[in-house]
């Protein structure tokens, strides 16, 4: 019979699985750590120079499958706690088991792309690095061997000296190559799956106008890539400190790779300066301006209990509010998202809004929900319209899906998943984005393209909706995550469409943001709650900025494509042969205490001695 296990057992598990656990705490500590440089913690977007540091770093001393665990671990402490907005939408109708579960899975797929960035880091760029500290250790237990003054001993010196030569070639351009990795794990991520864009590094920096103006050359990920550089000179600067204290063999002094990462950071502020200061020249010289109005009826929830009162009184805030802002003669009021009461086509209602935009003076652009020809039993589609005293114009159809929210993955195969959705119907993707003629009162005519919802966070949508347009246009409902951080967030993610674009972009959201963003990403007053009137320039002949013209193309999906090269499995690197051959057992002292105790007056008194 076998013997009973020690009552110490579970015990010691647990003591092995905390070892275990151990060296990724400071994952944990660094992904917590970043969520401060984001809403709803305000003026600490320095932070997100800092906290990366942990996973790069441990790119640099670890193997691919180490590096990636940390990085996952970061991502995943860092997504989890950023996405704490979910949280509202059990109070809305969400089980709350789905809801952690949206959380956890959300988070976990996120964190998957600074863990590719840390193993295609670890395995193509610092492997030969770390082989070299290997080598290092190796000279410079030869160094202690060998007899002062013999030729071993010079030897072992020179070979530490050229492995510090060697380590410096990859040091120094090690942030730029950070740099572009971690750029292209964040573009993988807002493209792979329908793509989740959120709580990149650069979006964290719109506080900081001039650096956030990179995405006008290459979107967010080029002002990620920023980012990175400086938190991988930071990690380097670390290393070379504790490198220091503990005297490793073969390692640097110089902190070479931090210049160059200032200096590039320094020609993109002085850029970025610049380029907001033309931006702002033109805004304040446009010969035309429409004038537009935003209200924020702060409508409930759609999953919250039906409350017929509560209801009834959000929808005459709707109107009493359109009302004041059309006593000041807009040329445009805009509601948000799903603000109208029932689904289209319907006759009453389109004679209600008639009624309306006689009343107001103005133009309204609304959304709702658009029937297919076949009623209730085809999926319905989110959609926006401009109305006038003559009728609506042609409806735009939201493109991009939120998975989960208006549709369920795979319904079309599997018609019964169907009811999974929040809402109790799917719905069906628009082809295309749309522009909308708005004529001004003081003459001309602007262009209005619609986007809705989460689509002013999908810069592939944004810049197809920004061809041929004037002004974006982004109506939300951000009622599902009243109460939350989420509203914060989703506008800081528009104002890098407005920057990318070159374009101004009006936000109109029920419990939300209501605002306009400039094209240099500053925003106006926040209305929600209310209402506001503002004069957004048109210009007749704006400058396209890169990013507009190639999107990803220029920066991103290049740096996707050498992440992607960085993980192909090929052979692996060979172990790079010693510099020079070991000292043969003649010349190998034979003393004890001269092979394994090193002598005082035998250690090199050259500055970079390990």
């Amino acid at each position: 019979m076998n013997a009973a296990p020690p009552e110490s057992a579970p015990r010691s598990r647990a003591r092995r699985a905390a070892r275990a656990a151990l060296p990724y705490l400071p994952a944990v500590a660094a992904g917590l750590l970043l969520r401060g440089a984001f809403p709803p913690f305000e003026g600490q977007a320095s932070i997100a120079f800092f906290a990366p540091a942990a996973p790069l770093l441990a790119a640099r001393l670890l193997a691919p499958r180490r590096a990636a665990l940390f990085g996952w671990v970061w991502g995943f402490a860092f997504f989890s706690s950023a996405l704490s907005w979910f949280a509202p939408l059990s109070r809305n109708g969400g089980p709350w088991p789905l809801v952690l579960l949206g959380v956890v899975g959300l988070a976990g797929w996120c964190a998957l792309f600074p863990a590719l960035a840390c193993a295609a880091l670890s395995r193509a760029w610092w492997a030969p690095w770390r082989e070299g500290r290997r080598l290092a250790r190796a000279a410079r237990e030869r160094f202690v061997a060998a007899r002062e003054g013999s030729p071993e001993e010079e030897e072992a010196e020179e070979d530490l000296a050229r492995l510090r030569r060697r380590a410096l070639r990859r040091e120094v351009p090690g942030p730029l190559a950070a740099a572009l990795l971690w750029a292209g794990a964040e573009t993988l991520r807002a493209t792979v799956g329908g793509g989740f864009a959120w709580y990149s590094l650069g979006a964290s920096q719109l506080r900081l106008g001039p650096l956030a103006q990179l995405a006008a050359l290459g979107g967010t990920p080029l002002v990620s890539a920023a980012v990175a550089l400086l938190a991988d000179a930071v990690a380097g600067v670390l290393l070379r400190a504790f490198d220091a204290v503990r005297r490793t063999p073969g390692a640097t002094r110089r902190h070479l790779d931090l210049t160059l990462a200032l200096a590039l950071l320094l020609a993109a502020f002085c850029w970025g300066a610049r380029h907001a200061r033309a931006l702002r020249a033109a805004w304040g010289a446009a010969p035309a301006a429409a004038s537009l109005a935003a209200v924020d009826p702060d409508l409930p929830c759609i999953f919250t209990e039906r409350n017929d009162g509560e209801w009834k009184e959000g929808y005459n805030r709707l109107v009493e509010r359109s009302l004041l802002a059309g006593s000041l003669r807009p040329d445009a009021i805009l509601w948000p998202e799903t603000s109208l009461w029932s689904s289209l086509p319907d006759a009453p209602t389109e004679a209600a809004l008639r009624r309306y935009v006689r009343a107001f003076g103005a133009p309204v652009l609304a959304g709702s929900t658009l029937l297919g020809p076949g009623g209730a039993a085809e999926p319905v589609r989110n959609a926006a319209w401009l109305f006038s005293e003559d009728g609506a114009s042609a409806p735009y159809v939201k493109r991009h899906l939120v998975p989960f929210g208006e549709f369920i993955p795979l319904d079309e195969t599997i018609p019964a998943l169907r009811r999974l959705a929040p809402a109790g119907v799917t719905c069906a993707a628009g082809e295309g984005p749309v522009l909308l003629d708005l004529p001004l009162r003081r003459g001309g005519t602007a262009r209005l393209s619609p986007l809705i919802c989460f689509e002013d966070t999908v810069p592939a949508t944004a810049r197809a909706s920004a061809r041929g347009a004037d002004i974006l246009v982004s109506i939300s409902n951000d009622a599902w995550f009243d109460g939350s951080c989420e509203a914060l967030q989703h506008h800081a993610e528009a104002a890098f469409r407005a920057i990318e674009n070159g374009l101004p972009l009006v936000r109109a959201s029920n419990r939300g943001v209501c605002a306009v963003i400039r094209p240099w990403g500053e925003s106006g007053e926040d209305a929600g709650g209310g209402f506001f009137v503002e004069s957004v320039p048109v210009l007749p002949e704006r400058p396209v900025p890169p990013y507009a013209r190639f999107g990803d193309a220029l920066f991103g999906f290049p740096c996707a494509a050498l992440l992607l090269l960085a993980l192909l499995p090929l052979r692996r690197l060979r172990r790079a042969s010693p510099p020079s051959a070991p000292p043969s057992s003649s010349s190998t002292p034979s003393t004890p205490s001269t092979s394994s105790t090193p002598s005082t007056s035998s250690t090199p008194e050259s500055p970079n001695h390990p």
